[in-house]
Parts: C-alpha cells; sequence; structure tokens
C-alpha cells in the first residue's frame, strides 16, 4: 500500500525508517511520555525498538493508514508520530505521541488535522475516532481542538486505563 507524505507549513509527515530506531527508543523510554499508556510499549533498548519497526512496516503494506513519523520542517527535529490506524473492530484511530519538550506547541493538533483531511478526503472516511486515556489530559484537549466529540457510551476499560472514546465524523 502506498502511504502518504503529508505537509502543513511546519510538519513533515512521512513513513517511518528502519533509522527511525532510536527515536522510537527515546519516545518510549521517556517514563512521562509513557505514563497513560500501556507498558508493553516501553522499550529497554533500542533494538526493541528496531524490530518493532521491521514488524510495522510488514503490517502497514496491508492497510490504508499507518502511523508517521513527524518531522519538523525549520530543522529537520523528530518530533514524534501521528497517523491513522485501523483498529481490530474495523474502526480508524488517530493517534499520537510527541517527545516531552515539544509538548505544547501545537503538534499534535497541526499533524492530526492534516490526517483528518486525508482521511475525509483521499481515503473517504465517514468516521475516525481517537481514544485517550481518562488520566491525559493533553490527549483529550488535542483531540478536542481538532473537532473530536465525545462519546461516553463507548468509553472502555484496556491495559490498566480507563479510556475515553472521541470521534470525528466527515
Amino acid at each position: 500500500m502506498h502511504h502518504p507524505l503529508l505537509f502543513t507549513p511546519r510538519l513533515i509527515i512521512r513513513p517511518f525508517l528502519l533509522e527511525d530506531d532510536v527515536q522510537i527508543y527515546r519516545l518510549n523510554a521517556d517514563s512521562e511520555v509513557m505514563q497513560h499508556l500501556p507498558k508493553d510499549e516501553v522499550y529497554t533498548n533500542v533494538n526493541q525498538a528496531g524490530i518493532f519497526l521491521k514488524r510495522y512496516q510488514a503490517q502497514r503494506k496491508e492497510s490504508l493508514f499507518a502511523r508517521q513519523a513527524v518531522i519538523r520542517k525549520s530543522d529537520g527535529a523528530w518530533l514524534g508520530w501521528c497517523g491513522l490506524k485501523k483498529l481490530e473492530d474495523g474502526t480508524v484511530d488517530l493517534g499520537f505521541r510527541f517527545h516531552r519538550k515539544y509538548w505544547g506547541n501545537g503538534y499534535a493538533s497541526e499533524s492530526g488535522k492534516a490526517w483528518l483531511e486525508y482521511g475525509f478526503g483521499e481515503a473517504s472516511l465517514k468516521r475516525i475516532i481517537g481514544n485517550a486515556a481518562k488520566s491525559n489530559i493533553g490527549s483529550q484537549r488535542a483531540l478536542e481542538k481538532l473537532g473530536f466529540q465525545r462519546c461516553p457510551e463507548e468509553d472502555f476499560y484496556e491495559d490498566g486505563f480507563d479510556w475515553l472514546r472521541y470521534e470525528i465524523t466527515g
């Protein structure tokens, strides 16, 4: 499958490269970044992140959607990732994760908006969901800023967290 290269005024959103393993490791090794996320995504070394990337690249070939690296245009900084993912139940989820030092700069909203435009445009989706841990106020605010609405009837408990479900329709 072809995965898009997306651009915003400040960002390049591109497919992961195997060379992103160090960045993925650093991102997922940050306890503050991961405090609201499943612990099985915390890597103890760069090799684990590399194994994840190889598997992810193989899996994404079968999907229209993927999480992708978010790069700042001005200096090439690897900020984190954002993207759409088709879940097992068939819904399509917008997710994002950024290095802590880049929080509060609007990168989740900016990259998320690019993915929503792609999802409702080229991919012809009718609905995109977003999940945020009840304790993760920052992610909830980013989803709300993008126009997502709460779907409390779809909230769930998984991996030790209460998750809030959001949706946006196109």
